[in-house]
């Protein structure tokens, strides 16, 4: 059963205040301590806590040894003081008392009035000293405790969002998979069958077909391969300036035939970047322009602040309000509008998005007004060319 200190120090102080009643008063009658009834020194010598008298004016009249060894002052130093006493430090915790040197030792204290006319008090405290270690050493081990579940509650969060992340990908990707490489076959089996018969330009344009489909097979295989290069950490950015004009045009190149792409573009200002990073930023923002919006697509570069602000801006439906706030977070296809025929594989924004911080960079969308559509807005350091 553990051990109850409130309720000792109760116990000893009721003993302590009938005693206390025989000191103060013999105190009264003779100020010298051989008056004191032997007796009552003994016993306030063998109490295990340390224990000080008071008169009625509140001056020490009487303590025993474990309260001298608890302050670590002389009787001659604290016989007939008055308060304040300099062990209550006005500065320190209530529930401490203070020595000489400045520390302070934790105590549980108690005070009780002696009963009779001459009043008075008695206060016992005890050493709580290694209490209060254990006490903190628990509290530490809870906090320890605390942090370890935090950690673990917070790997959990990202495996389940690494397991969702997962499985929007798998089928996005399956979904994508399947229908280039179920025409590629068709196509491919076609022209088996009937290479002889078909006409030439029949074969040709069967062939270009197949080129695509495998073209774009092969573009998604990248994609996959560097979105688990960004996932594990290992892709780096070799930052350069580059005009962001070259960048547009590689990008704007990789379109579907027939896109246009209007540019307003600040030769000043060159983009701080890794020049393939930046040639895939802009060719996934213009691609999802292409794919989900409208045209005019217009990309404008400027400068902002210590940067330079790229925009891509299309006069589509802009982006739903359910998957605007995931917009950079996951793997979102909504549904094409757009010149690209609904051949954009989710992944663009997301992939530009972690490319962008990779070159110290943010990413984010805007309603474009006041014609609608969506406006896409990288901003990365820049450099100014004369």
């Amino acid at each position: 059963m553990p051990l109850n200190l409130g309720l000792v120090v109760g116990v000893v102080t009721v003993l302590l205040v009938a005693m206390g009643t025989t000191i103060i008063a013999w105190s009264a009658r003779s100020p010298s301590r051989g008056a004191v009834p032997r007796r009552a020194d003994t016993l306030m010598d063998a109490v295990g806590q340390a224990v000080v008298l008071f008169d009625a004016e509140g001056r020490v009249v009487r303590a025993n040894p474990r309260w001298y060894e608890l302050i670590g002052r002389s009787p001659v130093e604290v016989v007939g003081v008055r308060p304040p006493f300099p062990w209550q430090s006005t500065e320190g915790p209530d529930d401490h008392v203070t020595r000489p040197d400045g520390s302070q030792v934790p105590v549980l204290g108690t005070t009780a009035p002696v009963p009779g006319a001459r009043g008075g008090s008695v206060a016992t405290y005890l050493d709580i000293t290694d209490r209060r270690k254990i006490e903190d050493a628990l509290a530490e081990q809870a906090a320890t405790l605390e942090r370890g579940n935090e950690q673990l509650r917070e790997t959990n969060r990202r495996l389940e969002r690494a397991a969702a992340f997962k499985n929007d990908l798998m089928a996005l990707v399956s979904h994508e998979m399947s229908q280039p490489l179920s025409s590629s076959a068709s196509l491919a089996e076609l022209l088996a069958d009937s290479w002889d018969t078909l006409p030439e330009d029949t074969r040709l344009d069967l062939t270009l077909k197949i080129h695509r489909n495998t073209r774009r097979l092969v573009g998604m295989v990248n994609d996959m391969l560097l979105l688990f290069h960004l996932d594990s950490g290992t892709v780096t950015a070799r930052r350069t300036p580059v005009p962001v004009g070259e960048a547009v045009d590689v990008a704007a190149a990789t379109l579907p035939e027939g896109t246009e792409v209007e540019r307003r573009l600040d030769p000043a200002v060159d983009a701080l970047a890794d020049r393939n990073h930046l040639e895939q930023i802009i060719g996934n923002l213009l691609a999802n322009a292409a794919t989900y919006g409208q045209p005019p697509i217009e990309v404008v570069s400027g400068r902002d602040g210590s940067g330079v602000r790229i925009t891509v801006t299309d006069r589509g439906p802009g982006i739903p309000d359910e998957i605007r706030q995931q917009l950079f977070e996951r793997p979102v296809r909504p549904k094409a509008t757009g010149t690209g025929s609904g051949r954009g594989r989710g992944l663009g924004l997301f992939i530009a998005r972690h490319l962008t911080e990779v070159n110290g960079g943010r990413i984010w969308y805007e309603r474009a007004e006041p014609h609608g559509g969506a406006r896409l807005l990288v901003w990365l350091e820049s450099t100014a060319t004369d």
